[in-house]
């Protein structure tokens, strides 16, 4: 079945029995081809398949393992453990055993929250596999990034933000929150450690402060008044990871889900009659653009299992996103529409001009945690 076909299924009008029924039709029951399951065969083969990607689409060799393809790999991972898929899990730490050897230099540096990232998957390895190796490497990565450089030109800077319990790695970006929370809440998972999750929430809570909007949303950054797609899909799939691992006595949790459920309430109101989301949010004549959209979706799936959201409200609207998404999936795996990687501008053109990329990791990425959302108990 062709996936424009199964676009146009998946958006026929759906007649609830009753509310009960309604949810497990809507979120079980899924027309061919969509199925998470069915999705995420394809989509973590696709991530196999595909050797090493420099950024943007750039064909020559990458100079280093890019964040997207950390994020896309943290979410076959993911699959791989949810599904018990062994083979999966073999091809996915086969990939990393070279960072031991010829692809040494591929190694992110913990010396950027888009490098430190990289740590969250040794620690899912070592979740998966207990191996040793991937613990001590993982546990670094989330512990340089509380720690000051060596040799730095910004000692003072740097120490005022560690004064304050802050990364020193803190810039106010809108992506940072999914980068420090998603390996400070991995490093909690595998050593129960509160200090990790209790720290990221302590960060997120200044980022709150610093870049959301009366209305929920975020600007990219604080002199970048735009309420960039993909930024705030970073934002909601980053409060998501957090509130998904932190404890019910951290001082912080009530602000962050408040702060999560005001941004779900207003992506209901620009959620586009094709199902997803704008590259600017708050303008639902601007290009849809999938990445940050399936982003969102992630964020409502787990806000619906975990009880953070209404079921009744949340659930037509997952239901609509995911199969939109699903149609923008080729017989490949590749997602089309995702936007290309994306700095702070303080010019609203240049969001709107920025290219599209197919099978962009940006993109694959976010596909699979929905993926996972959706399986996991």
């Amino acid at each position: 079945m062709s996936m424009r076909k199964l676009t146009i299924i998946g958006l026929m009008v759906f007649i609830p029995i009753c509310m009960s029924a309604q949810k497990a039709l809507n979120l079980k029951n899924w027309p061919e081809g969509a199925s998470p399951k069915e999705v995420g065969e394809l989509v973590s083969k696709r991530f196999v398949e595909v050797p090493h990607p420099n950024f943007n689409g750039n064909p020559a060799p990458p100079n280093e393992i890019t964040y997207p393809e950390t994020c896309a790999w943290f979410g076959a991972l993911r699959y791989a453990d949810i599904t018990r898929n062994k083979k999966l899990l073999r091809q996915l730490e086969e990939r990393f055993l070279p960072i031991f050897g010829p692809e040494r230099r591929l190694q992110p540096l913990p010396d950027h929250v888009d490098h430190t990232v990289f740590g969250t998957i040794p620690l899912q390895l070592y979740a998966q596999t207990g191996k040793e190796i991937y613990y001590h490497m993982g546990i670094w990565y989330a512990d340089e990034q509380w720690k000051m450089p060596r040799n730095t030109k910004h000692k003072e800077q740097y120490q005022a933000l560690l004064d304050q319990g802050l990364s020193w790695q803190t810039r106010y970006w809108i992506d940072d929150m999914f980068m420090i929370s998603a390996i400070q809440s991995q490093a909690f998972f595998v050593t129960k450690d509160r200090q990790y999750i209790d720290r990221a929430a302590k960060e997120m809570v200044a980022y709150l402060d610093k870049i959301q909007r009366p209305n929920g949303l975020f600007y990219h950054a604080e002199d970048v008044p735009f309420f960039w797609g993909r930024g705030n899909g970073w934002m909601a799939a980053g409060m998501t990871e957090l509130l998904g691992l932190l404890p019910k006595d951290n001082p912080n949790r009530t602000r962050i889900l408040e702060s999560y459920r005001k941004m779900m309430n207003t992506l209901l109101e620009y959620q586009k009659e094709d199902g997803l989301w704008g590259q600017l949010v708050d303008d639902k004549t601007t290009w849809t653009e999938t990445s940050g959209s399936a982003m969102f979706t992630y964020a409502m799936i787990k806000g619906v299992k975990q009880g953070w959201l209404d079921e009744n409200i949340y659930t037509p609207v997952i239901r609509k996103a995911w199969i939109a998404l699903v149609g923008h999936i080729d017989e490949k795996g590749d997602i089309a529409g995702v936007c290309e990687g994306t700095n702070k501008t303080n010019d609203r053109q240049f969001y709107l001009n920025r290219r599209t990329l197919l099978g962009n990791m940006h993109g694959q990425a976010p596909v699979l945690w929905c993926v996972n959302a959706f399986l996991e108990k």
